[in-house]
């Protein structure tokens, strides 16, 4: 904002110094006048940039997901930009950049959890965490993808496994993401 208020006195003073006669090059003067007139364009684009970062846990002790269920995150941390639905589990994109993702699950004992990353429907990333341990051992996973998204495009995780549900613990189990350019 500091900028933009710059620049605005930047250009009373050039016109103030024009209409004095101060300046006797008019393609000077237009130059300048496009300069600065694309300056605080830059500015007011860079002051309406949005901001955009969400983390969402699994809000329930234990949550069960069955093949091809988006899991949903219901326990939202932070929604900058309020692009996280906690109904529907799914991030939209609110503008076009590259966003990082990251997600991770803790599984219950003697379970599994496979966890795809999907994009508009087709999975670009996925974890697994296979807990054959004993009844007393927690198995996390986690991991993290970086991807150039479009806006509207629709982010969310899916369990991935074959045949089996998986089950989950709140709050250990979150998925979050940031615009990061």
């Amino acid at each position: 904002m500091k900028l933009f208020t710059y620049c605005s006195i930047l250009w009373l003073l050039l016109n103030l110094s024009v209409e004095r006669g101060e300046c006797n090059n008019l393609s000077t003067t237009a130059l300048i006048r496009n300069q600065l007139r694309l300056l605080e364009k830059v500015t007011e684009m860079l002051a309406s940039k949005r901001q955009v970062v969400f983390h969402a846990e699994v809000g329930t002790t234990q949550q069960t997901f069955q093949k091809d269920n988006i899991w949903i995150y219901d326990k939202v941390i932070t929604n900058v930009g309020n692009a996280y639905n906690p109904s529907t589990g799914k991030f939209t994109v609110p503008t076009n950049g590259i966003y990082q993702f990251h997600w991770y699950t803790l599984s219950d004992p003697k379970k599994m959890s496979h966890a795809g990353l999907f994009v508009n429907g087709r999975m670009l990333a996925r974890q697994a965490s296979n807990n054959s341990g004993g009844s007393n051992q927690w198995i996390t996973a986690g991991s993290s993808i970086a991807l150039p998204l479009k806006k509207g495009d629709e982010v969310y995780i899916r369990n991935v496994h074959v045949s089996l549900p998986t089950h989950l613990m709140g709050p250990w189990t979150a998925f979050g993401g940031v615009l990061i350019n």
